[in-house]
C-alpha cells in the first residue's frame, strides 16, 4: 500500500467486509435459508444497528458523495476569497493519483474488476444535486426488488443480488475515487498558494471563510441525503461511515467529545508531503479551520441547543483528532451549577390575529399593557447570556406582530443565541422571510393541526389559515431557515396525525414536535385525550421515526423518553423528558420566569431580579431539580431521571387557580402541586408493583 490502510481505506475494508456477508447470503439461498439470507442482505445496504457497526451501501454511498462536495469546496472557497486563479498542479495530481488507484486495485482485486471507465471516473462530469438523487433512487429501487424476492423465497434472487451489490460497488468506488482526485488537488493548490502568498495570509483566509465553508458542505450533504428520505436521526452515523471513532455526549453535564481515529484527508496529506520531501503546515491548516468548521456545523445540524465546539487534539500534530461539545456555553465563565438553560421560550407578545381554542397564554387582539420594551428585551437577552447561551423561541401570541422584532432577533443572534420562532404562519411571505433571515433567524416553527384544512382552521378560528400555514413553510423552504411544524394533539385529529405527518414530509419540513395539552388558559375548556390514548400515541410517533425522515419529537409528554429506552430508540440528541426548571423555562410578555408555558408561575421578574438569580436560586427551580422530591408513581419511577412526568400537568390537574385567562400564578397562593405524580402516565413503576405484591 502507497496510503495508509488504516487512514485511507476504510471505505475498501467496508467492501471486503460486505462481499464476505454477500458469499454468505448466496450460501444461504442455496440452502433455503432466506431468513438469514434477508438479515445479511439488509446488513450489507441498509447497515446494522450496532454503535461502531457497518453503516451499508447506502451510507457509504451517500457519504462519499458529500465528500466529493467538500473536498471540491476547499480549495474553491479559498481562491473565491483570494481572487486568484488556480495555480497549475496537473503533474502531480496525476502522479499521486495513480498511486491511490493502484492501491484501489491492489485493495479490491478480488471484489471488483476495475473496467476502463470506472479508472477515468473522475474526467466525467460531476454529479449534480438531483443527478446524484436519481442514481441514489434507481439503486435503492433495485435493492428493493431483491429484497421483494428473498421475502417470496425465489431461488433467483441469487443473481440480482450479485448484479445489484456489483451495481453498488462500482458507484461506491466511483464516488471515493472522485473524493481522492478532490483531495490531492485540493492540497498541492493550497500547497503551491501558501508558497506563493505565505502561510499566514492562507491562515487568515481559511479563518475568514471556514463558517461559510462549514455551513456550505454540511447544507449540501444534508440537501441530498434528506432528499433521498434518510431520517435525521440516521445522518450522524453516515456522515462518520468512513472513520474510526470513539465518542461520547453526557447530556446531564451537557458536554461530551468525538475522536476521530482516522481520518482519510491527512493520510492523503500525509503521503504526500512524504513523496515531496516537504515538511509544510499546510495539513494543519485544514485541521483547525476547515475541518473544524464543518464538524461545528454537523454538531449544529444533529443537535437542537446552541453548541460550542473546540478541538484539543489534530490529526495533523497529534495523529488523531478530537472535538469537545459544550451545549449553551455561557459568555461569561461557566457556572458550577449542573442546570443551565439549554432552550428558553419567551411569549414576545399576547397579541395574535388568531383564536385558538387551546391557547394556553389566552392570547388576544391588544398586546399586555407592560409588555417588556424593546430595551428591556435587550436587556433579558444580555442577562440570559450570563447563565448560557440557549435556544431562545420567539413566541406570542403572533410575535410577527411585534413592530420591533426584527431588532430583536438581530440582538439575540449577534450574541450567539441560536434563535427560533413559533408562528402561526399567516404573516410570513416571500418579504418577511427575507427579513427573518437578514436578522438571524435560525428555525421558524408552524402550527399545523390538521391535513384538511377546514379543521385546521376551526381549531385555530379563522378560516382560511390552513392555506396561510401551508404557504409559509414553502416559502420559508426557499430560505436558510430551518422549517418546522408542530401539531398538537386532540380527540380532533387523533387519527390523522400519520397524515399531518406525511403532510409535513412532502412540503420538505425536518423537525416536526408533536404537542400535548396541558389544561391553563383556554386549554382547560376543552377535551383532551385519555391517558390510554396519549401512550399510544407516543409509542406509534416514536415508532414512526423508522417511516418518515422527519425528526420527530413528542412534547408535553416526558414518557417518550422511557419509550423510546423500551423501544432502543437513540436517546443520545434528547436531555430529559420534562424539563422544565432544569434545562428550559419560559418567559411571560411583562418580564416574569415561569418554569414552562403551561406552568404559570411566577418565580420573579426579570426587570427587578436579574435572570440568573431567577434561574439559580429560585426555591421553586430548586424542588424541580431535586428528583428525591417528586411524589406519587413519579418519585418511586426507575424513568424519573430521565422522565420526571409532566410537572406542568401535575400542577394543572391538582390546582384550583387555573383558569381561562391564562394569568399568573404567585408561588405562594398556588394550592396546585407541580411536585405531584403526572396524572396522565399509565405506567407502573417497578418499585410500586413491587410494594403491591407485599401488600
Amino acid at each position: 500500500m502507497k496510503f495508509d490502510e488504516a487512514h485511507c481505506h476504510k471505505w475498501a475494508l467496508l467492501l471486503k467486509e460486505r462481499k464476505k456477508k454477500i458469499d454468505n447470503a448466496l450460501e444461504a439461498i442455496a440452502s433455503e435459508d432466506f431468513e438469514t439470507a434477508k438479515r445479511l442482505v439488509s446488513e450489507v445496504f441498509h447497515g446494522s444497528t450496532s454503535r461502531n457497526s457497518d453503516p451499508g451501501m447506502k451510507s457509504s454511498l451517500l457519504y462519499h458523495m458529500a465528500m466529493i462536495s467538500k473536498m471540491a469546496a476547499e480549495s474553491r472557497v479559498i481562491l473565491g476569497e483570494l481572487k486568484v486563479d488556480a495555480p497549475s498542479v496537473e503533474i502531480l495530481l496525476r502522479r499521486f493519483y495513480s498511486d491511490f488507484l493502484s492501491d484501489v486495485k491492489e485493495l479490491l482485486d478480488k471484489i471488483i474488476p476495475l473496467k476502463k471507465d470506472l479508472v477515468i471516473a473522475v474526467n466525467k462530469t460531476t454529479l449534480g444535486v438531483e443527478e446524484k438523487i436519481r442514481l441514489f433512487r434507481r439503486l435503492t429501487e433495485e435493492t428493493k426488488k431483491v429484497e421483494d424476492m428473498l421475502d417470496r423465497k425465489d431461488p433467483r434472487a441469487k443473481d440480482s443480488i450479485k448484479s445489484v451489490f456489483l451495481e453498488w460497488t462500482e458507484n461506491i468506488v466511483e464516488m471515493r475515487l472522485r473524493q481522492e482526485y478532490e483531495t490531492i488537488k485540493g492540497f498541492l493548490i493550497v500547497e503551491k498558494l501558501a508558497e506563493e502568498l505565505g502561510v499566514e495570509r492562507l491562515e487568515q483566509t481559511m479563518g475568514r471563510v471556514q463558517k461559510k465553508f462549514g455551513d456550505e458542505t454540511v447544507a449540501s450533504a444534508f440537501n441530498v441525503s434528506l432528499k433521498v428520505g434518510i431520517p435525521k436521526a440516521k445522518l450522524q452515523k453516515l456522515m462518520l461511515s468512513d472513520h474510526f471513532i470513539e465518542h461520547k455526549m453526557d447530556m446531564k453535564n451537557l458536554g461530551g467529545f468525538m475522536r476521530f481515529l482516522n481520518c482519510p484527508i491527512y493520510g492523503s496529506h500525509i503521503y504526500l508531503e512524504t513523496e515531496l520531501g516537504i515538511k509544510t503546515e499546510t495539513s494543519e491548516l485544514f485541521c483547525k479551520s476547515f475541518c473544524k468548521a464543518h464538524a461545528q456545523s454537523m454538531f449544529e445540524k444533529f443537535i437542537p441547543f446552541p453548541v460550542g465546539v473546540s478541538q484539543p487534539l489534530r490529526m495533523a500534530t497529534d495523529r488523531k483528532c478530537e472535538f469537545r461539545i459544550r451545549l449553551a456555553p455561557a459568555s461569561t465563565a461557566p457556572s458550577a451549577e449542573n442546570y443551565v438553560p439549554l432552550v428558553v421560550s419567551w411569549n414576545v407578545t399576547l397579541k395574535c390575529n388568531l383564536k385558538c381554542s387551546h391557547c394556553y397564554i389566552n392570547a388576544s387582539e391588544t398586546k399586555l399593557r407592560d409588555e417588556l420594551s424593546t430595551d428591556a428585551a435587550k436587556m433579558l437577552i444580555h442577562q440570559i447570556t450570563e447563565v448560557s447561551r440557549p435556544l431562545l423561541i420567539l413566541s406570542g401570541g403572533e410575535p410577527l406582530l411585534r413592530e420591533d422584532i426584527y431588532e430583536i432577533i438581530r440582538y439575540g443572534a449577534d450574541r450567539g443565541l441560536r434563535m427560533g420562532m413559533g408562528s402561526n404562519g399567516m404573516f410570513i411571505d416571500d418579504e418577511i422571510t427575507r427579513r427573518l433571515e437578514d436578522a438571524g433567524m435560525g428555525t421558524v416553527a408552524i402550527s399545523l393541526d390538521s391535513s384538511i384544512p377546514e379543521r385546521h382552521d376551526e381549531f385555530r378560528g379563522v378560516k382560511g389559515c390552513w392555506e396561510h400555514a401551508v404557504n409559509a413553510i414553502k416559502t420559508l423552504k426557499k430560505s436558510s431557515i430551518q422549517v418546522q411544524v408542530n401539531s398538537t394533539v386532540s380527540p380532533q385529529n387523533y387519527d390523522e396525525v400519520d397524515d399531518i405527518m406525511s403532510l409535513a414530509e412532502d412540503l420538505g419540513v425536518e423537525n416536526f414536535h408533536l404537542f400535548f395539552l396541558v389544561p391553563t388558559g383556554r386549554g382547560t375548556n376543552i377535551e383532551d385525550v385519555t391517558p390510554r390514548m396519549y401512550e399510544n400515541m407516543i409509542t406509534s410517533t416514536l415508532v414512526k421515526t423508522t417511516k418518515y425522515k422527519l425528526n420527530v419529537k413528542p412534547s408535553c409528554a416526558p414518557q417518550f423518553m422511557r419509550v423510546a429506552k423500551e423501544q432502543g430508540v437513540d436517546m443520545s440528541r434528547w436531555v430529559r423528558g420534562c424539563m422544565a426548571g432544569l434545562y428550559y423555562c419560559r418567559i411571560y410578555p411583562s418580564g416574569e420566569v415561569t418554569p414552562c408555558p403551561y406552568m404559570p408561575l411566577n418565580l420573579g421578574n426579570i426587570r427587578e431580579r436579574s435572570f440568573r438569580d431567577v434561574w439559580f436560586n429560585s426555591e421553586v427551580f430548586k424542588a424541580l431539580r431535586d428528583f428525591d422530591q417528586l411524589k406519587g408513581k413519579c418519585g418511586l419511577c426507575e424513568y424519573r431521571d430521565v422522565c420526571g412526568g409532566c410537572r406542568a400537568r401535575a400542577y394543572g390537574v391538582t390546582s384550583d387557580l387555573m383558569d381561562f385567562c391564562g394569568a399568573l400564578h404567585e408561588p405562594t397562593e398556588s394550592k396546585g402541586d407541580y411536585l405531584a405524580e403526572d396524572p396522565w402516565c399509565i405506567y407502573q413503576p417497578k418499585a410500586l408493583s413491587f410494594r403491591k405484591k407485599q401488600n
